[in-house]
Order: structure tokens, then C-alpha cells, then sequence
């Protein structure tokens, strides 16, 4: 039972960090395309005076998910060659890549669910406090896009000091 609460934990931390690190990226312009399409989402879908809208707006040719996607293939390459090489269990392997595979889509799901006004999720009782706060967190990002790279963690930003509440 050890093990895999300590492989929860160090994927968590891994894949977080890793998205932190993704999201930084594409806000510098040596990111080339991936930069320009990161910032059609904050300069053209989204700016800060039109954060909300009723339905989210999809960036066509320009989502970056499929560029968060592409990058993170050798991050899940990674326990499937140590679960072969027998490094890592059956189990571990598999709860590795469950959680990678998680945590992708929940910080996509968040993230585009941050954007629309009213969403379902922000009428829960017991996390509504919760979404308004990563709104509010995500909504300061696109103020200045050097702050808060997080979508519902943001503990890399508080050490790395891009963490902004106002």
C-alpha cells in the first residue's frame, strides 16, 4: 500500500511540474508556433476584458492541447519502458499512466470549464468556493501571463514565485 501512495504522490508531482514547466513555455516566443497558438487563446479567445463566455470558445488549428499531448509522450513512454524493463510493477505502471492520463484531462477539462460563465461545476455547494478561486487565480494568468501557470494546483507557481492573488 506504500508503494503506490508514494507513486500517487511522485506522479502528481511530476506531471504537475511538468505542466508547469509546458505551460511557462509556450508563453516565450522561442516556442515559435507553439507560442503564437498558445496566445491566440489569451490575446484573441480570451483577453482579460472577455475572460467569460457562455460556451467556450474552441481555438480551432490553434488548441494547444494536442501540443501538450505531443510533448508529454515521453512522460508516459516512461513507466511503460520501466514496467517492461520490470522496474515497475503491473500495478504501478498501470496506476501510473490512469493518473497521468487523469490529470491531463482534469487540468484541460478545469481549465476550458474556467472560461464559461455559470458552468455546472461552479454550482456544486461543496467546491464552488474552490472553482471560483482557481477562476479568480486563472483570470490573474491572463492579466499577466507571467503569473499563476496552474489550472487547480499551484504550488509550482508559489515556489517558483509566479504565484499572484490579489
Amino acid at each position: 500500500m506504500g508503494a503506490i501512495l508514494l507513486t500517487i504522490l511522485l506522479v502528481y508531482l511530476i506531471v504537475s511540474l511538468f505542466g508547469y514547466f509546458t505551460h511557462k513555455a509556450l508563453h516565450q516566443s522561442w516556442t515559435g508556433r507553439y507560442n503564437t497558438s498558445h496566445m491566440a487563446h489569451h490575446e484573441k479567445l480570451y483577453p482579460p476584458e472577455d475572460f467569460l463566455s457562455e460556451k467556450y470558445r474552441d481555438a480551432g488549428k490553434d488548441d494547444t492541447f494536442w501540443t501538450f499531448a505531443i510533448i508529454s509522450l515521453p512522460l508516459i513512454l516512461a513507466p511503460i519502458v520501466l514496467g517492461l524493463l520490470g522496474i515497475l510493477s503491473l500495478t504501478l505502471t498501470l496506476i501510473t499512466l490512469v493518473e497521468m492520463l487523469l490529470i491531463g484531462w482534469l487540468n484541460n477539462y478545469l481549465h476550458n470549464a474556467l472560461h464559461i460563465r455559470n458552468h455546472w461545476i461552479s454550482k456544486i455547494p461543496l467546491i464552488k468556493l474552490l472553482f471560483a478561486e482557481w477562476g479568480n487565480l486563472h483570470y490573474l494568468h491572463h492579466v499577466d501571463m507571467k503569473k499563476n501557470y496552474g489550472i487547480f494546483s499551484f504550488h509550482w507557481d508559489r515556489l517558483f514565485n509566479t504565484f499572484w492573488k490579489k
